[in-house]
């Protein structure tokens, strides 16, 4: 199912809008913390 939607940037974009607006926003010192171990 994820494969087949590749290349479809039609549907893309709504799709990211939507998992933006429904993913909590993460704390500053938790991007830190990625940066640093990874």
């Amino acid at each position: 199912y994820r494969f087949n939607r590749r290349y479809d940037l039609a549907s893309m974009i709504p799709r990211l809008g939507w998992a933006a607006a429904q993913t909590p926003p993460m704390p500053y010192r938790l991007l830190k913390l990625a940066e640093v171990h990874g």
